[in-house]
């Protein structure tokens, strides 16, 4: 499977723990009522050129990307190169390239060092450790995937709590009026993105990745860097726009991400 770096945990501004009741999880899973295929049905027929890794990369073969009708999402580097809303489609097990191709970034896992640590003001949150290049693979938002009526009655007790760790799989939505089928809850179970904070101003930002499972319902949630990330800066993403939860708002709650353009509140 993909090699993760450690997880680190510090607290220098209080005696409280993470929560006791979150458990770490290395991949999506499926909740009650939800199948989740491993088996993509289709895959490339590239040359795999194990010199430069780009046999899927270019502009003149028919690899996964022009087969799902986008361009390649990486450049030589492994940077993203999608327009934001532009679906990546990676290599899969079907496929004739090796292991190390370069359209093979997410399935790789998280190659980034983090620190999971307590702020004064807004819980827990995550920075990065050492410098992270524009374009960069951050972490997949993993958990529990549900249905849309579960949603609904997990996100009416979670609203009455605080929680906000829903995230709708809703690509297939998005452009059109519509609910999105299935939903991730990152509450219990979960990576280092549970603990990713919203900012009107992110340096992080979502894309919808399929590698294995080619259900439009079923994407896999990716956060890429979208500005070069210095060692010890905080990393976010806009709830507002990048995690459409599935229950109608219900509240607001003011917003502490202190950028210069922060909106003030969120509606939740």
């Amino acid at each position: 499977g993909p090699s993760f770096p450690a997880v680190e945990i510090v607290n220098t501004i209080d005696f409280v723990v993470p929560p006791l009741n979150f458990t770490f999880v290395r991949d999506r899973f499926a909740g009650k009522g939800v199948r989740i295929s491993d088996d993509s049905l289709i895959g490339c027929v590239c040359s795999g050129d194990t010199v430069t890794k780009n046999c899927c990369l270019g502009s003149d073969v028919e690899c996964c990307p022009q087969m799902g009708g986008v361009q390649p999402p990486y450049n030589n580097k492994g940077r993203l190169v999608l327009k934001r809303g532009m679906p990546i489609y990676e290599c899969n097990s079907r496929c004739s390239c090796p292991p190390d191709c370069g359209n093979r970034i997410v399935q790789r896992g998280s190659q980034v060092k983090t620190v999971i640590y307590k702020t004064p003001n807004k819980g827990w949150a995550l920075k990065a450790t050492e410098d992270i290049p524009k374009g960069t693979f951050v972490v997949e938002y993993v958990g529990e995937v549900i249905t849309f009526d579960e949603a609904e009655s997990r996100g009416k007790k979670y609203d009455a709590q605080g929680l906000t760790y829903l995230f709708d799989l809703d690509y297939e939505t998005s452009s059109r009026e519509g609910s999105a089928q299935f939903t991730i809850d990152a509450a219990f179970y979960g990576n280092t993105s549970h603990f990713i904070n919203h900012s009107c101003d992110p340096n992080l930002a979502v894309y919808s990745c399929w590698i294995s499972n080619l259900d439009i319902r079923l994407p896999q949630i990716c956060l890429f860097a979208i500005k070069h990330i210095p060692a010890g800066t905080e990393l976010t993403f806009n709830y507002q726009i990048d995690r459409v939860v599935s229950q109608e708002p219900t509240q607001s709650v003011q917003c502490c991400c202190g950028a210069a353009n922060c909106v003030g509140l969120l509606h939740g």
